[in-house]
């Protein structure tokens, strides 16, 4: 779980799937799946997809927050 909300931080400053990858030295599958994980367990969605650019929803800018 750690590494899940570590992920959802390095991308809300990052932007996109594959910075955030190569900030952490991770695949950007492995990026897409920790998100994904993070929604299924919080039960909403944190990000929304804009071309390659990603942002934020509510709840993800929410979580970000509570974490840091």
């Amino acid at each position: 779980m750690l590494e899940n909300l570590e992920t959802l931080v390095a991308l809300s400053k990052t932007g996109t799937m594959m910075e955030t990858a190569t900030v952490l030295k991770i695949s950007q599958s492995a990026v897409s799946k920790r998100i994904a994980s993070l929604e299924a367990y919080y039960e909403r969605p944190l990000i929304e997809r804009d071309g390659r650019r990603v942002v934020l929803t509510h709840h993800g800018t929410r979580l970000v927050e509570r974490v840091t």
